[in-house]
């Protein structure tokens, strides 16, 4: 006989209870309200979310049970703040859209201090997917935090865009290229280890050179990385080689591989799991939980347990 079990707290759009809010802090930025604009499309066709619907009535709630499971390895306990660098083997990997769902669903389920770095070697668009309303310089904060006592969590996040559900960010939407301002060794040190006395965890986007001086400087200080790529045995041999390199180099950094499948390449064959190809997220824009696919739910807690256990291991 079946049996309801209810899900995890504070996941989006998951039982009828509204998701556990944190208190609210007025010495802590908030986000604006969002602009009222065009409705973004599910994750899942209607067929999709019929067919999951009778699967998981078949199976007795198996995918639902694992969806819950997936929750409470995202709520497990850590030590002091972890440190989750994500890389991507090649350009359009889907870096930038694992380093959003990560942070997202930690602030979601965790609902503890969070905050999102985009530290690639580009304008990227990390800002936008979690929704954050004007850029908010990496360089400031950087210089912030050199010049400033840094004594409570309203200090640290002062230069870094309020996202909600306890997620902040901050880009370098000022530095055009990697070449003309790589991140120093020292001076990431010195920013990832502040941020990590006020945050349960710091989620960087370190684009997709994982094995140039920039990724190596993020690197230096992280838990874990999680290595993006894309599907077929060229790029697995790829992401096997580079991973082979980092072990090498950074013995103590916890790897996390993923293939993440896009609307070109969602048939091809992979070794191990793969992130479902979700509407929603290719679309683009703000990222939204309750939005994506029941099978790309499920894929993203679990990433993100296991991302979080493996930085809680090192």
């Amino acid at each position: 006989m079946r049996t309801s079990t209810a899900p995890s707290r504070g996941f989006p759009g998951m039982g009828a209870n509204a998701p556990l809010l944190p208190p609210s802090n007025p010495s802590v930025p908030q986000p604006p309200a969002a602009p009222a604009g065009p409705v973004r499309k599910s994750g899942d066709t209607w067929w999709e979310r019929l067919r999951f619907e009778v699967t998981d009535a078949v199976t007795s709630g198996a995918l639902s049970e694992r969806l819950i499971r997936a929750s409470s390895a995202v709520e497990a306990p850590i030590t002091t703040g972890r440190r989750i660098v994500v890389l991507g083997t090649a350009g359009g990997a889907g870096t930038t859209t694992v380093t959003a769902l990560l942070a997202r669903l930690l602030g979601s389920i965790r609902q503890e201090p969070v905050i999102a770095v985009d530290a690639t070697d580009h304008y990227g668009s990390l800002l936008q997917y979690l929704g954050a309303a004007h850029s908010t310089p990496l360089t400031a904060l950087m210089q912030q935090f050199r010049t400033q006592p840094v004594r409570i969590l309203p200090d640290a996040v002062s230069n870094a865009a309020a996202c909600g559900n306890q997620v902040f960010a901050t880009g370098r939407s000022d530095v055009p290229a990697l070449a003309d301002a790589p991140i120093a060794l020292q001076e990431w040190t010195d920013v990832s280890s502040t941020l990590s006395r006020f945050m349960s965890v710091t989620v960087v986007d370190g684009g997709s050179s994982p094995l140039s001086r920039h990724a190596a400087a993020l690197l230096a200080t992280a838990h874990a990385v999680v290595l993006v790529s894309p599907p077929g045995n060229p790029e697995a041999s790829k992401a096997a080689s580079i991973r082979d390199s980092l072990a090498k180099e950074f013995p103590d950094v916890q790897q996390v591989p993923v293939v993440v499948r896009s609307r070109q390449n969602h048939d091809l064959a992979t070794a191990g799991d793969a992130f479902p190809f979700d509407r929603h997220l290719a679309e683009g824009g703000t990222l939204q939980l309750r939005r994506l696919g029941f099978r790309s739910r499920i894929a993203a807690t679990e990433l993100t347990g296991k991302a979080l256990m493996a930085a809680n291991r090192a």
